[in-house]
């Protein structure tokens, strides 16, 4: 039997954590360590997670100053124990029994020493578990390197890794808020491989005051414009990847154009044509040109 570290970062979860710990506990034919990083909670969380702690071996609660959820992600997974695999969880969904049983089902059947990623398909609901109406859909993977570094397509509850891809990922754990889901979807994109399931595997809470796919377009849309005018829209991966992985870099031209187009108006003049250089709607490739033209990358 397959072992699996789920790694949780969590954050004022008091409301929800027991349901998504229970769902996870509750998973079949895997052995199943939870790894916590408690990311500053003011709330009951850490009270909630030591009794998880007190009565379950493997339970393992770690807590932590307030480092934002992007880096405390990729924190949990370099600190979590040894496992076969890997699998990221928020800390208000609900899983299905067997989500990790059939994503290392898929992972087991490829070459074990490539960094392997496998994300799956959710059911968005509200916090009774009943479904919305407008299901998001998501893209099983990038369509070009220049592509996968615009965008997340691997949403971090719906990935399992592999060993190999977990060295790998925290090979370099990066400084600014490169959320951990772009960070290990990029990595293993980049150097390895990258399988997608329909199928959804758990059920993706929607609070209402989140923005996301699912019934919130309008406001996820006027948040990135603000976002766009205030600060950096898109995070900048370049530099880690070719301080860290060049000698796996095949081709490095195009990430050397990324690093340095801020000083050089030639390679923001070619990323700017660059029809590779976009994201999957035309919305969001609009905003991307922009963002590079302003130096908001």
């Amino acid at each position: 039997m397959k072992t699996v570290t789920v790694v949780m970062s969590t954050y004022n979860g008091s409301t929800s954590v027991v349901r998504q710990l229970d769902s996870i506990l509750a998973q079949t034919d895997v052995k199943v360590k939870c790894y916590i990083r408690d990311d500053g909670s003011k709330d009951d969380t850490l009270k909630i997670l030591e009794h998880y702690k007190l009565s379950h071996s493997n339970v393992f609660v770690a807590k932590g100053k307030n480092v934002g959820w992007e880096k405390s992600f990729l924190l949990a997974l370099n600190d979590a124990p040894y496992s076969d695999y890997y699998a990221f969880s928020d800390q208000d969904d609900v899983w299905f029994e067997d989500k990790l049983i059939k994503s290392i089902n898929e992972l087991e059947k490829h070459d074990k020493n490539k960094a392997l990623l496998f994300h799956c398909n959710r059911i968005s609901t509200d916090v009774d578990l009943h479904p919305l109406p407008h299901q998001a859909h998501k893209v099983p993977k990038p369509l070009s390197l220049e592509n996968a570094v615009t965008q997340e397509y691997a949403q971090g509850c719906t990935i399992v890794i592999n060993n190999t891809a977990r060295t790998l990922v925290c090979r370099c754990l990066p400084e600014n808020k490169i959320p951990h889901d772009f960070w290990t979807g990029i990595i293993c994109y980049y150097f390895g491989e990258v399988y997608y399931s329909k199928e959804p595997l758990f059920y993706h809470i929607n609070h209402g005051h989140n923005v996301s796919n699912a019934g919130h377009l309008r406001a996820g849309r006027l948040r990135r414009i603000k976002s766009l005018l205030q600060n950096n829209l898109y995070a900048n991966p370049s530099q880690y990847l070719l301080e860290h992985y060049s000698e796996l870099l095949i081709n490095s031209e195009f990430l050397n154009q990324l690093q340095n187009y801020k000083t050089n108006i030639f390679n923001k003049i070619s990323l700017f044509f660059n029809p590779k250089f976009r994201r999957v709607n035309w919305q969001g490739t609009i905003l991307l040109k922009i963002a590079l033209l302003i130096n908001k990358i």
